[in-house]
């Protein structure tokens, strides 16, 4: 290392010690730090420092074992030598991190390491997004899959949202056959396709062997974790709102606290393949939105006499359960599945995936969906009840989960489904690009993203079977505090497991401190603004903020949170920062051109806390996972409240009546003509001037029967809509 590189390093160590050290010491070591163009000048200036500091007992720092400065900037020797700034160089130039980035703040450099396993404690590596690429695996299958019904494919060539029914003349322009939600006690899911886990995925595993990679997983257990990983790697980077209007300019950009709970999976070992699956220690009764999921994925792709079949009192005329379709993947230490829901050969991916979305109102208030179905979405813009709404809150929640699962399926984007689980309300494409745009700044910023991601994450999942060789694991993530990302192991026992999560089930929660702490007296809590509202998980945050907020949850009965303390709680924390074009910068960072590049530095620390301390402090955050899951009772008195979901509920109870469907002349707009069968049947609809099919008419009719609307509709017929 340069001797004027060192002297720098020096200067910065003895900063803390300037009480007990000479001015002459510091003096020489500033000397040496300048003469940058005179090396034997500074190393005279060296050699001195190293006696003087000799002489008073500081530890003598020699130059070919260079010290490790926590939270500075990592370069090779040879990148060091590089970085020498010349004589002609103008003030601060050294400082800009590209031509389009910010002035980023001078950092002392320290010695990188390739990312060469295994890593080790406390000592710097380098992720460079060159070193994996994506490869398919296999067939796909892709004509297998799936198309849009009810002329629903139009959506996917026009942007922004489509209505179902246009709110002015009443006209629907898609078949209102959709309109109307099948509740899941109408539905048979045994006749859906079943989900399979990663490891009990044959194929999947073995892919992975026949290839020699170590990890396997789908997109359902891995995308919460990458989430978190990209917390680490991105500088506090925001989702950018922008584009949204002027109701949204005071909102927060921040990602939202769902996303940066922690996140578990539980790794299984078998033959020399380790699965991920996601933890479902606390999650384990399915909500009414992952329900309805997968019956309103069939009813989007199919025509209603197919989806007809599916219900309870025709589905014994299913005879036969279709495969289901994925996609392969190989990158790294993994082998990844991705399920294939949709396609459109026009499309330049040809596959996307569906997203049934829940109103604001059913995911505010999931356990009382009964009445906040009554939520409906009226206007395109607007803070609430409008589709501008459910968009911003997708960019700050799901977005970004979203982004990794087409990535990791190669699709193209996601076809989204507004309802409220009793009426579907709209429709939109969501391309990936625009994703890319909204979350990373562009496409290339977001595949060098993913690809670091996936780099880190098998680093770190290397390391921790290695310590617990051969085992079931289970790996926790935790970002509440962005700045310093940690990771907990535990050894999983599955008998012990079996036991408490059937004490969950039973119970609902493991200890009754869960309640006190995520409750909200009406005393405490303000009805100005529901908007308004401090979140703990803010970047911003202080350190005295978030132990506030954690000492509700810092209470002895925690002790009833199961955890297997038989092997040892590993406790692990990261440091991470960029590097772009050769700079380093803790800040956001976004890929304007081509010649950009960026690299991510990062170090592991491993905690040597005792094990009944590490064991306490992770049953704390076990236990902040399993009150995430919880919400207010339907019998929850409006007083306990927080101010949002009461005027939620009281908007829910107000329109719930418009769930009804309407006794009205249907009028569908046919002004874009189908295709196929859809052609023909439209074509024999015309002698008769049929609006819909036969058997759309009458399976609406049986609706309208069974069906008496407690209020008129507030819309009264179109007069120009009558015969």
């Amino acid at each position: 290392m340069p001797h004027w590189l060192l002297a720098h390093s020096q200067l910065r160590t003895l900063r803390p010690l300037q009480r007990r050290i000479p001015v002459n010491a510091l003096r020489l070591v500033s000397t040496a730090s300048k003469d940058k163009q005179d090396p034997a000048k500074a190393a005279r200036d060296t050699d001195k420092l190293d006696a003087l500091l000799s002489s008073i007992g500081v530890e003598q720092l020699a130059a070919d074992q260079p010290r490790v400065v926590e939270n500075a900037p990592v370069y090779s020797k040879d990148e060091a030598d590089a970085i020498k700034p010349s004589s002609n160089e103008e003030p601060g130039e050294s400082q800009r991190s590209g031509a389009r980035s910010k002035m980023v703040k001078q950092r002392d450099p320290v010695v990188v390491h390739d990312a060469i396993y295994p890593i080790q404690h406390n000592k710097w590596y380098r992720l460079d997004p060159a070193e994996i690429q994506l490869t398919q695996i296999g067939s796909s299958h892709v004509c297998r899959v799936p198309r849009l019904a009810h002329g629903l494919e139009r959506v996917l060539f026009s942007p922004g949202v489509h209505l179902l029914q246009d709110p002015n003349s009443r006209v629907y322009n898609f078949d209102p056959y959709i309109r109307g939600i099948t509740q899941p006690d109408e539905f048979d899911f045994d006749k859906l396709t079943p989900y399979i886990t990663s490891s009990k995925d044959l194929t999947l595993t073995e892919y992975a062997r026949s290839r020699k990679k170590r990890f396997v997983g789908s997109t359902s257990s891995m995308t919460h974790i990458l989430s978190h990983l990209y917390f680490a790697i991105s500088g506090g980077k925001q989702p950018d709102i922008s584009s949204l209007s002027m109701a949204f300019a005071d909102q927060p950009a921040r990602f939202t606290r769902g996303m940066r709970y922690p996140a578990s999976i539980a790794l299984r070992y078998r033959d020399g393949v380790y699965s991920i699956d996601a933890d479902k220690s606390f999650d384990v009764k399915d909500s009414i939105l992952s329900v309805l999921g997968k019956s309103l994925e069939k009813l989007l792709t199919s025509t209603p006499s197919e989806f007809e079949m599916y219900k309870k009192q025709n589905s014994w005329k299913v005879k036969e359960i279709p495969d289901e379709n994925y996609h392969y993947v190989e990158a790294g230490e993994f082998v990844m599945r991705s399920q294939l829901d949709c396609r459109d050969d026009r499309l330049p991916r040809k596959t996307f995936d569906l997203k049934t979305r829940g109103s604001l109102a059913v995911r505010m208030d999931i356990q009382n969906h009964e009445v906040s179905k009554g939520y409906q979405i009226k206007t395109m813009k607007g803070r609430l009840q409008s589709f501008e709404r459910e968009y911003y809150d997708m960019a700050r929640s799901a977005f970004l989960k979203y982004n990794f699962q087409t990535r990791i399926g190669n699709m193209d984007g996601i076809f989204v489904a507004y309802h409220n689980t009793a009426r579907m309300f709209g429709f939109q494409y969501i391309s990936r690009r625009e994703m890319d745009e909204v979350i990373f700044g562009n496409e290339r910023t977001g595949n060098h993203a993913f690809k670091m991601i996936l780099l880190l994450l098998g680093n770190l999942l290397r390391t921790v079977t290695d310590q617990y060789p051969k085992k079931d694991l289970r790996v926790t993530f935790d970002s509440f505090a962005p700045q310093q990302p940690q990771m907990w192991v535990e050894v999983i026992d599955d008998e012990k497991e079996a036991i408490a999560l059937q004490q969950y089930q039973e119970t609902g929660q493991f200890s009754t401190a869960a309640t006190a702490a995520t409750s909200t007296p009406a005393a405490n809590v303000s009805d100005a603004d529901p908007f308004a509202g401090s979140d703990p998980l803010d970047s911003k945050a202080t350190e005295n903020d978030l132990s506030e907020d954690m000492s509700d949850m810092d209470v002895d009965p925690a002790d009833d949170v199961y955890v297997n303390t038989e092997h040892p709680i590993l406790h692990y924390t990261m440091d991470v920062f960029s590097t772009l074009n050769g700079q380093d910068t803790g800040e956001p960072v976004t890929l304007h051109d081509k010649s950009d590049t960026w690299t991510i530095n990062w170090k592991l620390n491993k905690s040597t806390w005792q094990p009944d301390v590490a064991a306490e402090r992770y049953k704390q955050l076990r236990l902040r996972q399993s009150t995430y899951f919880e919400r207010a009772a339907p019998d929850t008195p409006d007083e306990e409240l927080s101010p949002m979901v009461k005027i939620l509920r009281r908007i829910s109870r107000r329109d719930l009546w418009r769930n009804k469907p309407p006794k009205e002349r249907i009028v569908v707009n046919r002004s874009r003509l189908p295709r196929g069968k859809a052609m023909a049947r439209y074509r024999a609809d015309l002698p008769s001037k049929r609006i819909v099919s036969p058997a759309t008419i009458k399976i609406l009719k049986k609706q309208q029967s069974e069906a008496t609307p407690s209020q008129p509709p507030s819309h009264p017929q179109d007069p120009a809509s009558k015969p």
